[in-house]
């Protein structure tokens, strides 16, 4: 049931919808799995990355799981730290597992900022090392903006910002479906078994982002049975983007080059 003092915030800062929770949590994994750390764990694992990206996938379903059911159970903006909190109360495991939630957060949002502040700054002041501190920063400020402007906000923007990038991803897929080369799949070019296996920190950190979506539990019209649903959504389309097995995409990982494609499902209701 919700409480009176959760329906008046919702009220105030708007609804989120099924769609908009599932598309936050592909864009914080697209965000560090595709534009920042495909190609690092492309270098890593050859052209055995694909099967990194399996194993990490895997790990990351029984972990979204199992948030998707503690969210559906404890529905709340607090979303992790809540469920610490239901299962070890205001202890030292709950304070010392929040705190590496927290880092772990600020690791991602700096690494996805840097890589676009790089970008950014290669794409329009020939690598500038200035401007591309300067475009990190706008884009933490940004995001912080968004945020501070309520959920609806975050909802609207997200939304338009994936399926910007589904777009993008689509048209990188279909020019590159020509240079597919089957060949480079070949069992003969992996690495060794521990490269492949050491390569799975990464990947998985890559879908570390659907971890986000928990925290929109206090804000879904129907939090029981839709937090569940953004959380499949976002973990079966970013797997389905991200696994550089997919045509068009091992040849730019295993060239340490990094984009791959994706693809959305839309939302559930309330």
């Amino acid at each position: 049931m919700t409480t009176q003092s959760e329906d008046s915030r919702r009220s105030a800062h708007g609804v989120m919808t099924v769609r908009g929770a599932a598309f936050l949590g592909v864009g914080s994994m697209v965000g560090a799995g595709i534009f920042a750390l495909l190609g690092e764990a492309g270098a890593v694992a050859g052209s055995a990355v694909w099967l990194s990206f399996l194993v990490a996938g895997f790990v990351a379903s029984l972990q979204g799981y199992a948030i998707a059911k503690l969210g559906a159970t404890y529905p709340s903006s607090g979303g992790i730290v809540t469920f610490l909190l239901k299962g070890f109360g205001g202890g030292h495991i709950t304070a010392i597992t929040s705190w590496l939630l927290y880092f772990a957060a600020l690791i991602v949002t700096a690494m996805v900022s840097v890589s676009f502040g790089s970008y950014g700054s290669a794409l329009f002041f020939n690598g500038s090392e200035a401007w591309a501190k300067v475009l990190t920063t706008v884009v933490i400020v940004a995001v912080a903006v968004v945020n501070i402007a309520g959920t609806a906000s975050i909802d609207r923007l997200q939304s338009v910002i994936v399926v910007i990038l589904l777009m993008v991803f689509a048209v990188f897929v279909v020019v590159t479906l020509a240079q597919m080369n089957p060949d480079l799949l070949a069992p003969s070019t992996y690495p060794r078994n521990g490269a492949i296996m050491s390569s799975v920190a990464l990947t998985f950190f890559a879908y570390l982002g659907f971890t986000v979506i928990s925290f929109t539990g206090g804000d879904l019209v129907n939090p029981a049975k839709d937090l569940p649903r953004a959380m499949y959504l976002a973990l079966g389309n970013h797997d389905h983007a991200v696994r550089p097995d997919r045509p068009g995409s091992l040849r730019h990982a295993n060239r340490r080059g990094g984009d791959s494609e994706r693809r959305d499902r839309t939302r559930g209701g309330g």
